[in-house]
């Protein structure tokens, strides 16, 4: 039996009673991806799955993008897991990561929002994890829209952002750094597609700029929203357990790791679910 336990008060539901290695008929599908939808994140505790069956899963909540590997990880323990499977991990080989995203904490952002066409979801299931640390924190972007004050929400109608991939403060202001780097625009506020809801497209990572007003009063107003969209009404902080699936949606949440132990494995496989649309 399909049951679901709200993770908090608005982010997240637990979906119990559920392997993804078995075939999910259509009206359980349905029942996930609608809890999916509506909550911003979903989890799937107790998954025991290879790689073959993760992307499998993936596959019930839409098309399956490869991931591009850098030429750095190309010839690592990445080049052995299928194509669609990007490998989250501190181990190290000769001294060299042998996947993404090592180490240390990140801040908040969506995943692909420096793209024209973001991934809708990503799925990240954890192998092993270190005893403390390295939990993921997940904000629910319709319920920060809805919380904003009228004359704010008047104020973002029609704005557009700039969203840069791997900026710092060192290059925040620097045009010919930022050139090098992936980078996209779209509105500040988007209209979900499958909900219609309204939610907060920016975040702290990658949101360089808001295009058509002063520099100032983009940084101004970016750090409201961003110090907005990070208050603890809003997060779901999840604390991994091996054989922990999360899927959370990329058009309407957020998420940041926390630091981890440097001297303890974190490894994890991630997937995602291509997007079906432009943010608008």
């Amino acid at each position: 039996m399909l049951e679901f336990r709200r993770l908090s008060k608005h982010t997240g539901v637990e979906a119990i009673g559920v392997d993804l290695k078995s075939r999910l008929d259509d009206d359980t599908k349905h029942e996930l991806y609608r809890a999916f939808v509506d909550h911003c994140v979903i989890l799937f505790r107790n998954q025991t799955l290879s790689e073959t069956e993760l992307v499998e899963a993936t596959r019930n909540f839409g098309k399956v993008p490869d991931y591009v590997r850098p030429k750095a990880l190309q010839a690592s323990g990445q080049a052995k897991l299928p194509t669609q499977i990007m490998l989250i991990t501190n181990i190290r080989e000769d001294g060299k990561p042998i996947g993404a995203l090592p180490d240390g904490e990140m801040w908040f952002h969506h995943d692909m929002i420096h793209t024209p066409l973001p991934h809708k979801a990503t799925l990240l299931y954890s192998v092993q994890i270190p005893t403390h640390g390295g939990n993921t924190r997940f904000s629910n972007l319709f319920a920060a829209y809805d919380a904003l004050p009228d004359d704010l929400k008047h104020f973002l109608e029609g704005k557009k952002a700039r969203n840069t991939f791997r900026y710092n403060s060192a290059t925040r202001d620097d045009d010919k750094a930022l050139k090098a780097v992936s980078e996209a625009v779209h509105p500040v506020v988007v209209t979900h597609e499958d909900t219609g809801r309204k939610a907060l497209y920016v975040d702290r990572l990658m949101t360089h700029r808001i295009l058509d007003i002063a520099q100032d009063e983009s940084d101004t107003v970016l750090e409201h929203l961003f110090d907005h969209v990070e208050k603890p009404e809003f997060i779901y902080d999840h604390q991994w357990r091996p054989g922990d699936v999360v899927m959370w949606d990329n058009r309407s949440s957020i998420h940041a790791r926390e630091d981890f132990p440097a001297d303890q494995i974190r490894l994890m496989w991630r997937t995602n679910v291509a997007g079906t649309s432009v943010p608008a």
